[in-house]
């Protein structure tokens, strides 16, 4: 869970929405990548204390890419789920993930559907592809990014040496999924059920940097045609 000053209200809701979570034998890495505020973030964190909490703390601000790198190159699992400072899980997410990868080893990776939420507790559901076959998975990357990187949960031996490209400040999951599907082909999917509640608010990066993410979408998915000629696009 990379943090960066983050609303404590959404911090706990995201903190504690794992902790409670009907699989237990996990390792909870949260690394702080805005150093100027670590004062009050450690304090929030050590209310917890729990012993399956890991704080690593950057040195820089280094954005989201570079510290999701950082926690998945500190843990220790065989799995590792992805998930963001304002987000919530669902109580069974990592039960759920851990069953599928155990039960489908052709599996690298999966992730869920998603209900987003508002302020003002309105609520959008967003849907993403179930894939049975490469073809199809691969045909879902031009229809949108075909998962949501907060309810994704790797095989770490699938991940490998891939990591989150930091070049990219808005479409950096959605560049190392490529890579990993049509570069290293491995498959993936989406369980059928909810598994977490995604946060819209104003400070979204989505939101904020539209124009800039149409671009770097634009450059993968460029990248996956020069690289993949079974795709008639």
């Amino acid at each position: 869970m990379p943090i960066y000053q983050t609303n404590e209200i959404y911090l706990r809701e995201a903190i504690e929405s794992i902790l409670s979570q009907t699989y237990s034998d996990f390792e909870l890495i949260i690394v702080n990548d805005s150093p100027a505020d670590e004062m009050r973030l450690h304090n929030i964190i050590s209310s917890y204390n729990d012993s399956r909490i890991i704080w690593v703390q950057n040195e820089i601000n280094s954005g989201i890419a570079i510290a999701s790198n950082m926690g998945i190159n500190n843990s220790q699992g065989e799995f590792i789920a992805m998930i963001d400072h304002d987000d919530i899980c669902v109580a069974n997410r990592f039960e759920q993930q851990i069953n599928f990868l155990e039960n489908n080893l052709q599996y690298g990776f999966v992730g869920g559907q998603a209900d987003a939420f508002y302020s003002d507790k309105s609520i959008v559901k967003l849907n993403y592809a179930i894939s049975s076959s490469m073809g199809k998975l691969k045909k879902s990357f031009f229809d949108g990014v075909p998962f949501l990187n907060p309810s994704i949960m790797f095989r770490k031996s699938a991940l490998n040496d891939l990591r989150y490209d930091p070049s990219y400040k808005v479409c950096a999951d959605y560049d190392l999924f490529a890579r990993l599907i049509f570069e290293k082909n491995i498959m993936a999917t989406n369980l059928p059920d909810v598994l977490i509640y995604y946060r819209f608010h104003d400070a979204n990066t989505s939101f904020k940097q539209y124009l800039l993410g149409e671009q770097e979408t634009n450059k993968v998915q460029q990248w996956i045609l020069e690289i993949d000629n079974t795709l008639d696009k």
